[in-house]
């Protein structure tokens, strides 16, 4: 089982192989520029002052040091994995490993606008969730109403109850710790559900 660090890590090196074709063209017109610069340079060598030579210099150095920076990034590009791969590989292992939260449902309610402003449901198998107002009880017996994005999974069960995953470290804009993931509402197989058709 992949580490959160090791899964953050391999999604960085994608997201900056992304950004290769980018790289490559900075570099290419960086050279171009370097080479253009030490044409003139010899070109126009005696007509140099030493102020401006040393301005000159100066220039060809940072254009220099640009450079090597740009070829340090491309050759530290990750290019033998890519984003479905890393699903799979790193981000699939981590999520099934996580411990499993549980709780209590009192009721709950099919939501059928699906602009809730609420806990967003991320599955890796890209299943497609539904809203639900959910009540859930503690152990004082306090109820709490929450929106949930869910799958329900019907039981021989008495009471219903909530099931999900939760990471500790945000991956990336889309896998934050804000989300739920593998979201279940589990619900005794006796309860009728009518699912919206579009």
């Amino acid at each position: 089982m992949p580490s959160i660090t090791r899964v953050i890590e391999i999604h960085q090196e994608i997201e900056s192989a992304s950004n290769a074709p980018m790289l490559f063209i900075s570099e290419i017109l960086w050279t171009f520029l370097g080479i253009v610069f030490i044409v003139h340079l010899v070109k126009d060598r005696k007509s140099f002052s030493v102020l401006g030579l040393s301005f000159r210099g100066l220039f060809f150095v940072m254009t220099l040091l640009i450079i090597s920076h740009l070829t340090i990034s491309i050759m530290n590009c990750n290019f033998s994995i890519n984003e479905t791969q890393w699903k799979k590989g790193y981000l699939k292992p981590y999520i099934l490993s996580l411990p499993e939260h549980k709780k209590n449902v009192e009721d709950f309610s099919l939501l059928l606008n699906n602009n809730v402003n609420g806990i967003k449901s991320i599955y890796i198998n890209g299943e497609k969730p539904l809203w639900f107002e959910i009540s859930l009880s503690d152990n004082h017996r306090l109820s709490k109403k929450i929106a949930v994005q869910c799958i329900l999974q019907k039981e021989p069960i008495i009471k219903p109850f909530l099931t999900y995953k939760k990471i500790n470290k945000n991956i990336s804009s889309q896998y934050t710790t804000n989300a739920y993931y593998e979201t279940i509402l589990h619900i005794p197989e006796e309860y009728k559900v009518i699912t919206p058709t579009n």
